[in-house]
């Protein structure tokens, strides 16, 4: 394989001007559906954001209690993301239920927006290595490779922030390598049994929608899901290290 160099970024930030991303809601759900939620997932942890305030909105239809309340649990639930994936607690939470401008299609007043500001950012380059590519380097074809350093949050397919300079690095072997060929197996912590919430699928899932919408062909990938039957810990877990062991994405090697 080629031999890569990987810049990161040490970032002294500016924000200003205040903007708006809208997220949509399935009738009488305040969770948003998995389609939703990855693109919420791509617009938290491709950003470099300030978040200000969540606001929540519902369609005309039920009665402006219930609605007043639904919005509500609408714009805690994304708050909720946010708060995970960002670490920022203070925002401004509002609920506006029914009561605003309804468009004439309804799936479109059920909404979150989430208002903030972008961070202009000046840029001193340093040298990050994460091992990654030499793991690719030593490997063949059958080999399977633990993304050290990828973390996602419990019951979910969410990075945790830590963890996208390895996402950054597997694009960069990719794209580096065209002959090779991946298998993207997700693996979940704490739990025997039948992963009924499919999160170690959503985990590999989210890895291989991140390679296919930075331009890797998709018949380069596979994902699949082993729930909790391969764990490196034995279950229940010891220690929250363990635990994120455990809840861990491996790669196999196909073709090379």
């Amino acid at each position: 394989m080629k031999n890569l160099l990987f810049l990161f970024l040490s970032i002294n930030s500016i924000s200003f001007g205040q903007s708006k991303f809208t997220v949509y809601f399935d009738t009488d759900s305040h969770q948003l559906k998995l389609s939703e939620l990855n693109r919420l997932d791509d617009f938290l942890k491709n950003k470099d954001l300030k978040f200000t305030k969540v606001i929540g909105y519902c369609d005309y239809r039920a009665s402006n209690r219930y609605n007043d309340t639904l919005a509500l649990k609408r714009a805690n639930f994304v708050f909720g993301i946010i708060e995970k994936v960002t670490n920022q607690k203070q925002l401004v939470i509002e609920s506006k239920g029914e009561n605003f401008e309804q468009n004439s299609d309804l799936a479109l007043n059920r909404k979150v927006e989430i208002y903030f500001e972008e961070i202009l950012v000046k840029i001193e380059e340093e040298v990050v290595s994460y091992g990654l590519e030499n793991q690719f380097l030593k490997a063949k074809v059958g080999d399977k490779l633990v993304l050290k350093n990828l973390y996602f949050y419990n019951r979910s397919g969410i990075l945790r922030p830590e963890s996208k300079p390895v996402f950054e690095e597997l694009l960069a072997i990719m794209r580096a390598n065209p002959k090779l060929k991946i298998e993207i197996q997700g693996h979940i912590c704490c739990q025997k049994g039948k992963d009924v919430e499919d999160t170690a699928k959503i985990r590999a899932l989210t890895i291989y929608n991140y390679l296919v919408n930075n331009g890797i062909a998709a018949n380069r990938l596979n994902y699949i899901s082993f729930g909790s039957t391969l764990p490196i810990h034995k279950i229940p877990e010891k220690t929250e290290e363990e635990r994120n062991e455990n809840r861990r994405v491996e790669i196999q090697i196909i073709e090379n």
